[in-house]
């Protein structure tokens, strides 16, 4: 039987959301029927079912109720593919109808069209009206099945109707998180961290060289919060040469727990090894001689975890130094104990009623209004509101985010009348309820992922994206900055917490009673397997994610006929083969999101054209040692595909180039070695790791003219493929707003005089074999001289905006003006990179916010005189070059200085105590590399 807790409001909620109004709207509008009464009259019996469902909150699920349900959500998704399946084939239709056009060498005209701006005359095929007429007819037949079994409840046919207009983002920011009524609990636990046996005092098994200490509490009692701040504390203090942070949960494996802590005491990601004594012996290796802080959060004691497991996992530790700490979470004492943390138990109390109050209130009213009257007013309903929840600064932080968001006092009142309100569970219950569908959707699927798994905010919304949970609305604004929106709803409320690690880096994840509850009301639509689970996978699941993968998960998954995600996770000795994943491709017609390792992957198989509905396709593993992938001509009929990313290192090939701008709605295309002509047509493109220009039809930097939304960082290689500043002027560049960084290269340095049918001829060969182009001649350009290099640099005009430009291979003989003007338009630049650059003189630069300057390979015989003015310059590096004799004045400012590989007359007079060199960087860490 289901958990009774608001499933009638859950399944109302989603039954009446305006995702099911459309998908009945349009289904019958494919149909004919754009405004039946037929389907009049089904909205009415929905609308009348939503408040029976309400009304039946209270009451137990029956097991006849259950599978209701199930049959209404597996009709609704059914129609939901139908219809995309339909879209397909109309969109398809439009493709293959632009492909007519002809006009230009090209086509800038038409990639300036929208493709539904294009007319055909597209109808439903016959087998298709069909299948949407059966599955609209069994949702209208379970409708009515509602209403019979809810009718033998005797329920009122109303009730607390849930408010279904969109509620975010009502307000945009949220309270910064605080720590309140915890100075007397943070003081007592650092003083159990420095209670560690003295340096001179011999270890022995009793006698560790680290202490252990547990926090013990309730869930949602604030027990991880109260570590993070205690970790911020101790990272201010520098008492540690170490400090890591593991979160353990349930089904945790050892080995992976060591790789993360190799990976956090070695500064960088590393592949998982098999051997467990490996990694134990270079953990130890790395903790030999240092203090280290280690925190492991969220651990758990029961049946499935053994105490000789956890006395693996502390095993390493007696390689630290004496005075090293280790701070244990859990939910009982018993966990802390088999660590070791016997006389060091911290139960952690409730908050005090007035401290539970202003942290409540301090998320509740957080930027509110300054009307004092109105003001009293919520303080006097936010403190009974705070009352039923049971002191959890979870529920505090989950219910006041909603409150802030809608602080018309009506609503106060409201929240304040809910029985549901009443404890920790109902208080989340009652948070879920206020979201807008989609964003439940949202928070629902990220059921899937294991417990506080690391998530990452664009990559999340991108699967969500791909979904189709993300509205677009009227279309006036990027689905990315609604699915931010999203995310920032279900952030500002608690669904999702923000988290820094060791190394400052932000992530995210979801606390163990939001998770429960994101797994409660998924029902069975999402799924994952973990390490040491069975593949015991449920027929009907739409989302999987795979932590660990055998051949005997992979034959289940190959059941799974309804499935719209397959995320596998798995090591890489784990990963897929080739042909497992061509059987997936062969099996799983409805998947939208693939992300998976594979095995030496020479080719992808001809059959990815067949998935239709899929968006989001991301490959990484080990590959073959020429890091070749072939694309099947096939690839390009992937319509909906929004997001295609391989290893960067991957070089790829398709014998159908011309073709790959059919994928209109591609975002992101993450594969460093692809280039394909016309790739401006794609104006929906965020993000391309690089493009290059050649002397080849639809390979002109004029194809990045209408690639305004692209972001991140672009890199732009063959500068010295263009011929004219017009051409130059009219990528457009400064218009790409977005950007944050800019990356310029000249493949070759050639002679300013020499001609282009020159450069022509050398690159027939090569254009011909590789890509299957012709080369042409654009503008008569073939017949004259190209442009000095000069004139093109200055007509590449960078977004004001980005903070980070390389130039690389630069042989003009000036700079351009809005680098080292007087007036340059470049305020915001952080770093400048020069490699390779010939044939003049540093350049001046004035860019103000300057913090890092690279300059390598360069013949200039000086570095820039003006480097002194660079007020906010930190580091300058300086490599191969052997021109450079004598340094300039630096800034104060500066923090470090690099030569590397320089001049060995400058390194030594950079050394010698009183030269002017010397002087000049006497204050100033130098490193010197020879």
């Amino acid at each position: 039987m289901a958990d009774p807790v608001g499933w009638g409001i859950e399944v109302a909620g989603w039954i009446i959301s305006p995702i099911m109004s459309r998908l009945l709207n349009k289904g019958f509008s494919y149909l004919g029927f754009h405004s039946s009464d037929k389907l009049k009259n089904l909205e009415g019996k929905v609308l009348q079912l939503k408040l029976m469902l309400e009304a039946a909150e209270a009451s137990p699920c029956s097991d006849s109720m259950e599978l209701w349900m199930k049959e209404l959500k597996s009709a609704f998704y059914g129609a939901q593919d139908i219809l995309d399946s339909i879209d397909y084939s109309h969109l398809q239709s439009r493709i293959l109808s632009q492909t007519d056009c002809k006009s230009g060498v090209t086509c800038y005209r038409c990639s300036t069209k929208q493709i539904s701006g294009i007319k055909t005359n597209f109808k439903v095929s016959t087998g298709s009206r069909r299948k949407l007429k059966a599955t609209l007819d069994k949702i209208e037949n379970l409708v009515d099945e509602g209403h019979k079994l809810l009718s033998l409840l005797n329920l009122p046919a109303n009730g607390d109707s849930i408010n279904n207009t969109m509620r975010w983002p009502t307000k945009t920011t949220s309270a910064a998180p605080r720590v309140l009524g915890r100075d007397r609990d943070v003081e007592t636990i650092r003083g159990m961290l420095r209670d560690t046996p003295a340096d001179n005092e011999p270890s022995s098994s009793r006698n560790r060289c680290y202490s252990v200490i547990g926090i013990h509490g309730i869930p949602g009692s604030g027990k991880t919060t109260l570590a993070q701040y205690i970790c911020e504390k101790e990272r201010e203090d520098g008492y540690y040469d170490l400090i890591m942070w593991i979160h353990v949960s349930q089904n945790f494996s050892v080995d992976t727990i060591f790789t993360e802590m190799l990976e956090i005491a070695s500064g960088g990601k590393r592949d998982q090894l098999c051997n467990l004594d490996t990694l134990q012996r270079e953990l130890e290796g790395k903790l030999r001689g240092k203090r280290f802080f280690l925190v492991l959060d969220d651990v758990w004691y029961d049946k499935s975890v053994s105490e000789q497991q956890l006395d693996l996992l502390v095993s390493p530790l007696k390689a630290g130094k004496r005075g090293s700490s280790v701070l244990v979470t859990t939910r009982t004492a018993d966990a802390a104990r088999a660590l070791g943390a016997d006389q060091n138990l911290f139960a952690l109390p409730d908050l005090d009623k007035e401290q539970f109050f202003s942290l409540f209130m301090h998320y509740a009213l957080d930027g509110a209004t300054n009307d004092e009257v109105l003001l009293r007013e919520h303080v006097c309903i936010g403190r009974k509101i705070a009352e039923k929840l049971g002191r959890s600064p979870l529920a505090a932080r989950t219910v006041a985010g909603q409150l802030n968001r809608r602080l018309d006092i009506d609503f106060w009142r409201s929240a304040l009348n809910r029985d549901l309100l009443d404890g920790i569970i109902g208080a989340l219950s009652w948070s879920y309820q206020q979201l807008d569908e989609h964003i439940r959707q949202c928070f629902t699927y990220c059921s899937m992922f294991p417990r506080r798994y690391k998530l990452q905010r664009d990559e999340l919304v991108h699967l969500w994206m791909a979904q189709g949970f993300v509205e677009n609305g009227n279309g006036t604004r990027d689905i990315e900055d609604i699915g931010d929106d999203y995310f920032h709803v279900l952030l500002s409320c608690s669904f999702i917490q923000l988290k820094q690690d060791t190394n400052g880096e932000e992530y995210f994840t979801i606390h163990d009673l939001m998770h429960d509850l994101a797994e409660r009301v998924a029902g069975g639509d999402c799924f994952r397997i973990e390490k040491g689970m069975e593949a015991r996978i449920p027929r009907d699941v739409r989302h999987l994610f795979i932590e660990s993968y055998d051949i005997e998960v992979f034959e289940h998954i190959l059941k799974l006929e309804n499935l719209r995600t397959l995320l596998i996770m798995s090591s890489s000795a784990n990963n897929l083969t080739s042909q497992d994943f061509e059987r997936v491709i062969k099996c799983l017609k409805k998947l939208r999101v693939v992300r998976v390792g594979l095995c030496s992957l020479r080719a992808i198989p001809p059959c990815i054209g067949e998935l239709k509905h899929l968006r989001y396709l991301v490959l990484w593993g080990s590959l073959i040692p020429l890091y070749e992938i072939t694309l099947p001509s096939t690839f390009t009929k992937l319509y909906n595909l929004q997001k295609f990313s391989v290893p960067v290192v991957a070089q790829l090939h398709c014998s159908s180039f011309k073709e790959m701008t059919n994928l209109i709605n591609l975002r992101y295309l993450q594969c460093a070695n692809f280039n394909f002509p016309d790739v401006g047509r794609l104006m929906l493109l965020r993000t391309i790791f690089g493009f290059t220009v050649r002397m080849a039809r639809g390979y002109e930097i004029q194809q990045l003219e209408h690639l305004d939304n692209l972001h991140g960082t672009l890199q732009i290689r063959g500068l010295e493929n263009v011929r004219r500043k017009e051409d130059a002027r009219q990528a457009k560049l400064a218009k790409k707003i977005h950007l944050s960084g800019l990356e310029l290269e000249w493949l070759t340095n050639f002679p300013r005089s020499h001609s282009t049918r020159g450069n022509q001829d050398d690159r027939n060969s090569s254009n011909n074999l590789l890509l299957g182009c012709v080369p042409f001649c654009s503008h008569g350009l073939a017949q004259r001289a190209c442009e000095p290099q000069d004139d093109i640099f200055e007509a590449l005009l960078p977004p004001p905006l980005i903070t980070s430009l390389s130039i690389r291979n630069y042989s003009g003989s000036t700079y351009p003006s809005w680098l080292s003007g007087e007036q340059t338009t470049l305020e915001s630049l952080q770093f400048l990179e020069f490699t390779g650059c010939t044939g003049s003189d540093a350049p001046t630069m004035v860019s103000r916010h300057l913090r890092t300057v690279f300059i390598s390979s360069c013949n200039w015989n000086s570095l820039p005189q003006n480097l002194e003015r660079l007020t906010s310059l930190q580091n300058l590096i300086v490599v191969d070059c052997k021109n450079i004799l004598s340094l300039p004045i630096l800034p104060v400012s500066l923090k470090k200085l690099t030569l590397s590989f320089c001049n060995s007359a400058l390194v030594e007079i950079c050394q010698t105590r009183g030269h002017p060199n010397w002087q000049k960087i006497s204050h100033i860490p130098v490193q010197f590399i020879c």
